[in-house]
């Protein structure tokens, strides 16, 4: 083999440019990849700031109900409604005491739980 032999034949050498497409297409690969986490990320940050309003809004309506409750639950607004529903029912003393007893069944005919009433010492 002379010195003189031509090393590449090709004007410009495929190698060279194969490399640059591959190069080309990877970035071009990169950049997709990175616009499509982009949008991703955009739509799940959209999703928390509506689901975060959402949360708002369900905590004022606790809220509101709360106050509901706690307004119809007093004595006063009790007190009001048995007046005005007139059903006669008579407020228990300090000194009175009421007890329940659960798993009697109640004596349809007779009108007693089929015991007598025992009073308490």
């Amino acid at each position: 083999m002379s010195g003189n032999q031509v090393r590449h034949l090709e004007a410009f050498p495929l190698r060279t440019l194969g490399g640059w497409i591959v190069a080309v297409l990877f970035l071009a690969g990169v950049g997709i990849a990175f616009l499509s986490f982009k949008n991703r990320v955009a739509r799940l940050s959209m999703d928390v700031a509506h689901s975060e309003k959402e949360l708002v809004q369900w905590k004022k309506r606790n809220m509101r109900v709360q106050v509901g409750i706690a307004r119809a639950s007093s004595a006063v607004e009790l007190e009001r409604r048995i007046a005005a529903w007139h059903l006669g029912l008579v407020k228990t003393g300090e000194l009175e005491v009421v007890r329940m007893e659960e798993g009697k069944r109640p004596d349809v005919l007779a009108g007693t739980t089929g015991r007598e009433r025992r009073r308490l010492p």
